[in-house]
This record gives structure tokens, sequence and C-alpha cells, in this order.
């Protein structure tokens, strides 16, 4: 598999960011079916449409 190298537009605090990640630890999905991705106990909300960004994730598997 290859490596998780996803660089994405999130907001955290508050603040609109790139941020690649290189691993992600969970995913959920926002109430307006956006996407959550939970790392390093933070967490990153993404306007990507969880069933998007996890059809994206399913090919690194090995690296979540």
């Amino acid at each position: 598999m290859d490596r998780l190298n996803l660089t994405l537009e999130v907001t955290f605090d508050n603040k609109l960011i790139l941020v690649t990640f290189y691993k992600i630890e969970a995913l959920g999905k926002a109430t307006d079916n956006s996407s959550i991705i939970f790392l390093g106990g933070k967490e990153f909300y993404c306007t990507m449409p969880y069933n998007q960004l996890w059809e994206k994730l399913k090919k690194h598997e090995s690296t979540l």
C-alpha cells in the first residue's frame, strides 16, 4: 500500500488551514455530513463529505 500523504483544507482552532496528514487515527462524520479527522487528541473539521474522504482513505488503510 502507498503511504498516506493527503493534504486537506481543514478548520482547526477556528482557522482555515491546509494540513498534510501522514496518519489519521480516526474519522468521524459531522452533523452536516462533512468529516472530522482525529489525530493526536485533536479534531480537524474538513468540509469534504465523509463518504468521499473515506473512499480516499480506503486505499491507504494500512497507514490509518
